[in-house]
């Protein structure tokens, strides 16, 4: 062959190979382009999806928040986001299954998270439409019922495994656009100039696309940053509304002058009454500026409870119930709430009263208080409910000023959990005051037992100490029958003939709150006795040592340091003669059972009366 026609055909040949290389660098860059489009579209379905169960989620917590809110407020203005959820989320539940249809595992968990969500909407339809309807208190048991936070936990999870899935697409996606890139960047290098020029064009639309991704992605964090941010605003706006609606409630505008101010009242008209009784056959000049003094102090007290008092209106159907039947029928529903861990005794009085109240209310409270107790013992204990017939003097009236005396059954729920400080028994009974972290409780519990029992005409008494457990006593009116006619009303009691002591008989008085220790001491003064007082255990060691004529030890059981039963146990080692009396706030059942005093010791429960302080005195003294 000629060396033209070679030439020629090197040339055509170089021709044809430069075309072939065109070709395939053309198809390698087609083929690139194509891969880079469809991972590129993945991706952005990926990242709508995304955005998608963002919304989905952001509409539904809105709509919870606002049903709160509505429910607080009766606001029509926190029914929007209700609203816009209710008609937005079934169009993005459809438009998720169109994208996702192509992925049997997303499919099954949007089928799975459907009827959840109709559920959840039709809980907070539920619960506005009580609301309307005035039937609020339903309205909050159905959120306290829990049921919608179970269904916003699945729907958490079931988002977030989702959300995780399209994370794991979406890296794959992304490393898919990568290779394509890759490939199309090795094209341009073999096609040379132009082909560089083109690649280089490519290359700067693609990554012009990946900017554009990129800010989508950014646009969307920050979406939802925003979102997280709304939902936290809201929730604080929430809990401000809350505290607004607890110092609206309690009073707190004068709140804590208030609260002083009636712990004086109560010493002033304890002091009062004392002096009264002093004074009782002697100048009728003096019973009257006492009666004036005591009208005053009934008046100043009857202001602050009125600064004080938060309304309890719910409707209540009262009818006569015996106690004793109505503990033991519920012994099995309150065991199942402690759990397999804490053990539960019942002790119920012989010859109870009967009482009528809100039996359904009734098991509420008791439910309540188990429930307390329970979470005040996570590593297990026991759990004691009491009834019995106890009468409320008008001493202890005057002390408790939203007290009637008179004829009470009292229940009582005693705990070995770990107790109360007297700063958290002050706040107790406040609404949504609560010791538990945060998520683990609403703070009403026993600001709904308070109301109850003070709507049903009774009252609530917290003894507890630090790591010694709880008693909570429920005093219900008791309830008698009248079947026949009303007969006149009897004349006036006398006051009893009181068993007295004598100036050579000495009492020590050992308490560490001071006012009752001061008003405990009065008492047996006023029986006749010589008292003498301290205000710890080893400061009546130390008058024990001193003294060796007291006659009678009249101890607290529960105080800091040294306790009562210590104290006695060390004073009648010292004294084998010395007689001890001990008083308590807690039942005597539950202070037995718990293994702090032996079953023989003298036991005087609170609140006592001065003839029974008077009998139990009289009769340790005299027995051998």
């Amino acid at each position: 062959m000629s060396p033209s026609r070679n030439f020629v055909a090197s040339g055509l040949f170089g021709i044809a190979l430069g075309f072939a290389v065109l070709a395939l660098a053309s198809y390698v860059a087609v083929h690139a382009e194509f891969q880079r489009r469809a991972a590129g579209a993945w991706l952005r379905h990926t990242i709508q999806v995304q955005s998608d169960l963002y919304q989905l989620y952001g509409l539904v917590q809105a709509a919870e928040s606002n049903q709160r809110g509505f429910i607080i407020t009766q606001d029509d203005r926190y029914l929007e986001a209700c609203s816009e959820a209710a008609a937005t989320i079934p169009a993005i539940i459809d438009g998720l299954s169109e994208r996702v249809k192509d992925n049997p595992k997303q499919l099954q968990a949007i089928a799975e998270m459907r009827p959840l969500l109709g559920e959840r909407l039709e809980i907070i339809d539920q619960t506005i439409a009580d609301t309307r309807a005035g039937r609020v208190d339903k309205a909050v048991q159905l959120v306290k019922s829990g049921r919608g936070k179970a269904l916003m936990d699945r729907l958490r999870v079931i988002i977030r495994t989702m959300n995780e899935s399209e994370e794991k697409l979406l890296d794959s996606r992304e490393r898919e656009l990568n290779a394509a890139g890759g490939e199309f960047d090795a094209a341009i290098w073999a096609l040379g100039g132009i082909i560089l020029a083109l690649g280089a064009f490519s290359l700067l639309n693609a990554q012009k696309q990946m900017n554009a991704q990129q800010t989508s992605r950014d646009s969307l964090k920050f979406a939802y940053d925003q979102l997280i941010a709304e939902t936290t605003r809201r929730e604080a706006l929430e809990s401000q509304l809350r505290q607004s609606q607890k110092l609206e409630s309690l009073g707190q505008l004068t709140g804590g002058i208030a609260h002083d101010f009636n712990n004086m009242l109560g010493v002033i008209v304890a002091s009062l009454h004392l002096l009264r009784r002093k004074l009782a056959g002697s100048d009728g000049e003096y019973t009257q500026l006492i009666d004036s003094a005591l009208d005053g102090a009934d008046r100043a007290a009857a202001t602050v409870r009125r600064l004080l008092a938060f309304s309890r209106r719910q409707p209540l159907s009262p009818r006569p119930l015996d106690p004793n039947k109505f503990v033991s029928s519920i012994s099995d529903m309150v065991r199942r709430a402690l759990g397999a861990s804490i053990d539960l005794e019942t002790v119920l009085a012989g010859g109870l009263w009967t009482t009528k109240i809100d039996q359904h209310e009734l098991e509420n409270a008791i439910v309540n208080l188990a429930v307390n107790a329970r979470d005040a013992m996570p590593n297990g204990g026991k759990l004691t409910i009491e009834t019995a017939n106890c009468y409320l003097d008008d001493a202890y009236a005057a002390e408790n000023t939203d007290v009637k005396s008179g004829q009470y059954v009292m229940i009582a729920v005693t705990d070995t959990g770990q107790g109360m400080s007297p700063e958290v028994i002050s706040q107790a009974f406040d609404p949504f005051f609560t010791t538990k972290p945060t998520g683990k409780g609403t703070g009403l519990g026993l600001s709904q037992v308070h109301g109850f029992v003070k709507q049903s005409g009774g009252h609530v008494k917290i003894y507890s100490e630090p790591e010694r457990g709880t008693c909570i006593k429920l005093y219900l009116p008791r309830f008698i029958h009248v079947e026949a006619p009303v007969v006149a009303s009897a004349p006036a009691l006398k006051p009893l003939d009181l068993p007295l002591g004598k100036p050579e008989e000495l009492v020590l008085v050992v308490e560490d709150d001071d006012t009752a220790r001061r008003v405990t001491a009065q008492g047996v003064r006023e029986l006749g006795y010589s008292v003498l007082e301290a205000a710890s255990g080893r400061a009546a060691i130390d008058i024990l040592r001193q003294r060796a004529d007291i006659n009678l030890l009249l101890t607290d059981v529960v105080m800091p340091g040294m306790d009562g039963a210590r104290l006695a146990r060390e004073a009648v080692f010292r004294r084998h003669n010395l007689r001890v009396l001990f008083i308590t706030g807690y039942t005597r059942n539950a202070i037995l059972h718990n293994g702090v005093l032996d079953p023989s010791v003298n036991l005087l429960t609170k609140p006592f009366t001065l003839e029974q302080l008077a009998v139990k005195i009289r009769e340790i003294l005299d027995s051998k």
